[in-house]
């Protein structure tokens, strides 16, 4: 059974067990303690910007409803079940409803949750209380620029408290248009026979750039007659373990991959890089959902948004280079080889880079882009998290209110 005590042994500050990437104990444990306890991203108010609309979602394996208030213009998110005999309420992606109705016996709420009613209610006695019937919502909801985050625990720090240094580059993300941005445009999504980290991990990994996107790179030397000294890339690029497990990959110069001077990871499973958000959604133990979304700037002219929308389709698109390239190397083949199992040939090396990292005033650590930084960010705070106990501050502190609608 795996639980707090034993699972440093699939751990180092250098490598990690194969195992967390295959073992259905531990992606179990990672649901509880992870995905349970920290704050989750859910959406964007952009998806949601008019009265009752709504989007659906998951933190976890726990179905959700991110809605909009029709009377309040209130932000709520509810969990999924209708509390008769737990049917979803709510089947499609995303809409505009007053309410929503369960199809198996017809009980009804409001968008915002409060149950209205259900047929042949005179067969419910006297101390029913329909008022403590409503969907169930989470504990607590968050909002920083517009990025709409949930917690399932009632305990454990606020929204910028876990956000902490990755706040100004959500900042300046936001800020990229004086308008600010829209992340209704749609969405690119994929899914993948394999564990979701690999997909975190994948977001800030540049030292794997000049040998699986090799293609990619080559043609746009063609186009444009520059080709790119990755050499002297590394040198002068920088990654950053910004706390949290969130960290930060400085890009030098354009890519031609996207628009932002930099890719984030926001943990768990935000991201930020090229000219969209990803989302990663963990569905199991060795499956998972992507959701990249285009951000399009307010106010800009259609020939802009249409450019970034090219940009991004170029490289990140069904039809462009990046996604193919990590899906059949970065992941098919990982899952693959994590099959081999041999005496002390079952760890994954995260230790590049170890000995020359520089850590500032702020703690923020720092070392070249080829570095393994972000891996170990990522995986110190999968650590915290999976090893937490009522100890533990970063879950088990103080109790906050819930902090809700608008920002």
């Amino acid at each position: 059974m795996i639980n707090s005590e034993n699972i440093t042994q699939y751990i180092k500050d250098t490598a990690v067990h194969g195992d967390i990437y295959t073992d259905e104990e531990i992606f179990k444990q990672e649901m509880t303690s992870i995905f349970e306890k920290t704050w989750v991203y859910v959406g964007h108010e952009s998806e949601i910007a008019n009265s009752g609309d709504y989007k659906t979602t998951v933190i976890g394996t726990h179905p959700l409803i991110v809605t909009r208030d029709s009377d309040t213009d209130e932000v709520h998110v509810v969990f999924n079940r209708c509390r008769h005999r737990a049917a979803t309420v709510c089947q499609q992606e995303k809409g505009n409803a007053n309410y929503f109705r369960c199809a198996y016996h017809g009980w009804t709420y409001s968008n915002n949750g409060d149950l209205t009613g259900m047929p042949f209610q005179d067969g419910y006695g006297e101390e029913f209380d329909r008022c403590k019937m409503g969907l169930i919502k989470v504990p607590r909801v968050g909002i920083y620029q517009g990025f709409i985050f949930a917690s399932l625990s009632e305990e454990g720090p606020t929204l910028e408290e876990h956000l902490g240094n990755a706040r100004p580059y959500i900042d300046y993300v936001v800020n990229t248009c004086p308008e600010g941005i829209s992340l209704n445009a749609g969405a690119h999504k994929y899914r993948f026979d394999g564990n979701w980290k690999l997909q975190v991990e994948n977001t800030i990994d540049p030292y794997h750039l000049s040998v699986t996107h090799r293609s990619f790179f080559n043609l746009m030397s063609k186009k444009t007659g520059k080709k790119i000294n990755f050499s002297k890339m590394h040198k002068n690029e920088k990654i950053r373990d910004l706390g949290n497990g969130h960290s930060l990959y400085e890009l030098d110069g354009d890519l031609g991959i996207g628009a932002l001077p930099f890719n984030l990871i926001v943990f768990p499973n935000l991201g930020f890089l090229g000219s969209q958000v990803r989302v990663t959604w963990p569905v199991s133990v060795n499956k998972t959902n992507v959701f990249l979304y285009p951000i399009m700037l307010k106010g800009a002219s259609v020939e802009e948004n249409a450019a970034r929308l090219r940009k991004h389709e170029g490289f990140y698109g069904p039809a462009g280079f990046g996604t193919v390239d990590d899906l059949e190397v970065g992941f098919d083949r990982v899952m693959e080889g994590l099959n081999a199992k041999g005496k002390d040939g079952e760890w994954l090396e995260i230790s590049r880079g170890l000995e020359r990292e520089e850590v500032d005033e702020k703690g923020i650590i720092t070392a070249t882009s080829s570095d393994e930084i972000s891996a170990r960010a990522l995986y110190k705070a999968w650590k915290k998290l999976m090893t937490a106990d009522d100890s533990n501050v970063e879950t088990r502190g103080k109790k906050h209110e819930p902090t809700v609608g608008r920002p």
